[in-house]
């Protein structure tokens, strides 16, 4: 089972230069958003399905928009605090970084046609909400060893490379050749070895550096039927932008008997992509005229899938450090252009409103919503101008395997509250995504994301509005991984690092209703 796992996480590692992305991560990770957008509709934890009337919520249900009855104008600040505790081979470690940016910019405008029955209204509306964010930094700290060590990696990529020295691809192999940190056994042997002596050891750590978010850009349409019903079909311009910094490095213990005393291995990756997608909800107030059950409303809505266009670009390079000298050599950077699919999302809401008329002034509302998502229908396609470059992986049929391998639907819920007494809000909200990965995988993917918030009208058309949410995540992943294709080699798998996700969003929406 290990086998498996380690090539579901890292299959193309040891051919960094020509094919360190486009694989089953990519698709994922552009496929999973969170609740962010308003701090109204991060506060009470996303569960707007079935509510509306929030510029949030037209990124999930654009049936949202034929709630309002009037224009509005909102505008949220986010400030985000990402810390990482990483434990790896028993040592532990933490670090953190911030983020600040824009959550959510959108305008609503609404005409009324002067009736209570038939088309009440209909609404026409712009939202930037961002959906998810990338932000992190942490590091992993090893012990000394004397085998399996990430020269030892570098070594078996050069084995599987099957290669003579001066025929070497552009990979990781050939880096580690050209800054002396593997040597090669004869002219006519494709057998490679660590730059080391018997006995010699080791000790290696990571650094890992991420920015990057999803953000959609989304035009909508709704309307009001008879005050009972609401409807909203909306396009998505989806933009998407990762960036991953990373650097290994190898230090060589004292008494070490080779002229190896440490390198740095430095990979810098981005990716850059737009997309769009389709989206469509309804909102009914079944009981709008009856005594019993008034308040309840119920939602749904669907978005198809969406197609990206992506753009990455990947630069590496490695510098030794040996008693006798300094070697440096570098993967030029490489650029590719491919297409992901994510999955259809069908999510449906369930809310009930409590008049504030009857309970003198006080207010309230309880919602939660069901989403699915089914990752395993992911695809990767080739872009008609760029093939595949990997050649083991022609026209991505082995990574859409592995997300159909490795990937499974997901039933992920959301759940919200507010308390509202005259011109103040208090609001609370949960939301679980569920795993996305299959027990092949060996990996939880789960999110926990726990939030409140307080809500102030200012005036008639002011408002602002203030949220606090956190976000925790366990993931594991490997420094680095070989699988051997040469019969005598054993595969070099480094210990896991384990690590745990904590992201603190702050936000500040202000709002203008007029």
């Amino acid at each position: 089972m290990m086998k498996k796992t380690c090539l579901f996480a890292a299959a193309l590692l040891c051919f960094a230069g020509s094919s360190v992305a486009q694989n089953e991560s990519d698709g994922l990770r552009f496929s999973r958003t969170a609740h962010l957008g308003t701090a109204r509709f991060a506060a009470m934890g996303g569960a707007f399905a079935a509510l509306g009337g929030d510029a949030g919520a037209i990124a999930f249900n654009p049936a949202g928009i034929g709630v309002y009855r009037s224009n509005e104008f909102t505008i949220t600040g986010n400030l985000l605090s990402a810390a990482t505790d990483v434990t790896y081979m028993g040592q532990k470690s933490n670090d953190y970084r911030y983020n600040f940016g824009l959550s959510n910019i959108a305008a609503v405008g609404v005409y009324n046609f002067g009736r209570d029955e038939g088309l009440v209204s209909v609404s026409f509306g712009f939202a930037f909400n961002r959906t998810n964010n990338f932000t992190q930094r942490y590091a992993a700290v090893g012990s000394y060893q004397s085998s399996n060590t990430y020269m030892d990696y570098f070594a078996l990529c050069g084995v599987n490379d099957g290669r003579l020295p001066g025929n070497l691809r552009n990979n990781e192999a050939y880096m580690a050749y050209q800054t002396y940190l593997i040597n090669h056994q004869d002219s006519t042997k494709n057998i490679y070895f660590p730059s080391l002596t018997d006995g010699d050891k080791t000790r290696a750590q990571q650094y890992t550096e991420l920015s990057g978010s999803l953000s959609t850009y989304d035009f909508s349409f709704g309307g009001n039927v008879s005050n009972v019903a609401y409807f909203g079909v909306g396009i998505g311009i989806n933009a998407v932008e990762f960036n991953e910094n990373n650097t290994a490095s190898e230090y060589a213990k004292e008494n070490n008997q080779s002229e190896f005393r440490n390198f740095s291995y430095s990979k810098n990756f981005a990716q850059r992509g737009m997309g769009y997608n389709f989206k469509f909800g309804v909102i009914a107030w079944p009981f709008a005229n009856a005594d019993i059950l008034n308040g309840l409303r119920l939602g749904a809505a669907v978005h198809t899938r969406t197609f990206l266009s992506i753009n990455d670009e990947y630069s590496a390079n490695i510098i030794s450090n040996r008693t006798v000298g300094t070697e440096k050599a570098w993967i030029d950077p490489n650029k590719i252009v491919y297409n992901i699919e994510t999955p259809t999302r069908m999510m449906g809401g369930l809310a009930y409103v409590f008049s504030g008329s009857a309970v003198d002034d006080w207010r309230g509302i309880l919602s939660a919503d069901y989403e699915y998502v089914n990752y395993a229908g992911i695809m990767l396609r080739e872009d008609s101008d760029y093939p595949a470059r990997n050649s083991d992986d022609p026209h991505y049929n082995t990574s859409n395997a592995n997300i159909e391998n490795f990937h499974k639907g997901t039933h992920n819920v959301r759940l919200g509250g507010e308390l509202g007494y005259k011109n103040i809000a208090f609001r609370l909200g949960y939301a679980y995504y569920d795993n996305p990965y299959t027990g092949k995988a060996e990996k939880d993917g789960t999110i926990n994301i726990f939030s409140g918030g307080l809500g102030l009208q200012i005036s008639s058309i002011f408002s602002i509005n203030l949220t606090y949410s956190l976000a925790n995540q366990k993931d594991k992943e490997y420094m680095y991984y070989a699988e051997s294709r040469v019969a005598g080699f054993p595969n070099i798998i480094s210990d896991t690092k384990e690590y745990t996700m904590y992201q603190s969003n702050f936000f500040i929406s202000l709002g203008w209703r007029f």
